[in-house]
């Protein structure tokens, strides 16, 4: 059990309000991993190539290719030899501006960047020093939550960007993993089509509000079924769900080269940045995928993590394939990479001797907006899924507000709605944790 206090200072006239939350833990959602489901006999998309899967054809491209498409390799290609480290105005500054790269998605895209994200601050000769590595995933909160009309994820990635002394104008690279919990029903093609239009909207919205984000990389999950039927997420992460999720991503990338107006990523109204794939992380559990040999052992998930959070060697797993994946590909290795174009900058500044370094997504606890008039979010971080209960006092020992949340390990966001409360602002906080 922890406790944090909130308290606020006086606006004006209003009165002084302050609130206690006590968040208890009080069960565990994740199921144990189930280890005899070694195989669903689905070919990995990479594998399929010029084949089908129910009618539906494999590769990562179009024609069952797994080759990006020589126009749009090539404005890839182009597009990433122009990042340039970029100010708070979004003007292109060598001696103190960031090129930053954001990742979305939720707790098993976040996990994974943080593991990839040490790695590369652990090794600064090989890498850009320009290069600022931001975790924008919130546990628990699919893709769904990314479009334009959910204003206060914007408020709260904003929250967290400004922390760090970052400003939205700077992020010019991101990736995503993720997957929607409003399609929790593992049928195909419903399934990962309804995925991919959500996709859609999530893009839009992040291009919106990242106006210089220019390259979005896309993976879908790794094998789901050490997830039994048990697992909380079973139907959304689990199998056949995480098979399907590939298709999702491969739907929405070929949109883009076939010229979507609604993926433009150039033109008179660009809607998107642009789109491939980063590495495609799903094989068939223990059987080597053909292409590389990757498989999944039931060893690399967590044992109670309901068998799609990875453990420390799957996580390592992931990120040593983006390592490689970034290092190389045409579109990132000018930005990725260390060379005489980043000699302005100062790795010690930009990075592991950051006092920024450590991002929100494990270290702190945050409310807002602030000031407000009772509505408001407050985020931290969950060292693994549970139930909390959220309680709210006034003053006067009263209880104004109380909540339960299923909230996933990770980062966690809970929305706070306290009725009657006109006369009282919350302007300020200070947090304690009693553990």
């Amino acid at each position: 059990m922890f406790k944090m206090y909130f308290s606020s200072k006086p606006v004006s006239t209003t009165p002084l309000f302050y609130i206690t939350f006590c968040l208890l833990l009080t069960s565990s959602l994740h199921a144990q991993v189930d280890c005899d489901n070694t195989s669903t006999g689905f070919v990995p998309i990479n594998d399929l190539g010029g084949g089908f899967f129910d009618g539906y054809e494999g590769g990562l491209y179009p024609d069952g290719s797994n080759t990006l498409p020589a126009q749009h390799k090539k404005a890839g290609k182009m597009l990433g030899s122009n990042i340039k480290p970029l100010n708070a105005l979004g003007e292109v500054d060598m001696d103190s501006g960031k090129i930053v790269f954001a990742a979305f998605g939720a707790s098993t895209a976040g996990n994974t960047f943080n593991v990839f994200k040490d790695m590369i601050y652990a090794d600064p000769d090989n890498y850009n020093p320009c290069l600022r590595m931001q975790n924008l995933c919130l546990g628990g909160k699919g893709i769904e939550f990314m479009s334009a009309d959910h204003n206060w994820y914007y408020l709260y990635l904003d929250s967290i960007l400004d922390a760090h002394h970052i400003d939205p104008l700077q992020v010019q690279v991101a990736w995503i993993k993720g997957s929607s919990k409003e399609d929790s029903v593992p049928e195909f093609p419903l399934q990962p089509d309804s995925i991919y239009e959500k996709y859609i909207r999530a893009i839009q919205g992040l291009k919106g509000h990242f106006p210089n984000l220019k390259i979005l990389y896309m993976s879908s999950h790794a094998y789901g079924g050490y997830a039994g039927e048990e697992s909380n997420n079973w139907a959304i992460a689990g199998e056949p769900a995480a098979y399907y999720g590939g298709y999702a991503v491969k739907w929405v990338i070929r949109d883009q080269i076939q010229h979507s107006p609604e993926m433009a990523y150039k033109g008179l109204d660009i809607k998107a940045p642009w789109v491939c794939w980063g590495p495609y992380f799903w094989a068939d559990g223990l059987n080597p995928r053909l292409s590389d040999g990757l498989t999944w052992q039931c060893d690399n998930y967590e044992i109670d993590g309901g068998g799609f959070h990875l453990s420390e060697s799957g996580k390592e797993k992931e990120a040593n394939m983006m390592l490689d994946f970034f290092a190389n590909d045409i579109s990132s290795k000018k930005w990725f990479r260390n060379g005489p174009t980043w000699a302005t900058c100062v790795w010690g500044e930009k990075a592991s001797n950051d006092p920024d370094y450590y991002d929100y997504y494990t270290d702190e606890l945050v409310i807002y907006p602030v000031p407000n008039h009772g509505a408001f979010q407050v985020a931290y971080h969950s060292e693994q899924a549970a139930t909390h209960s959220v309680e709210v006092y006034n003053l006067q020992g009263q209880k104004v507000y109380t909540q339960v949340y299923d909230v996933a390990e990770g980062s966690v966001v809970l929305p706070v709605e306290i009725p009657d409360v006109a006369t009282a602002v919350l302007s300020g906080c200070c947090a304690h944790r009693n553990f």
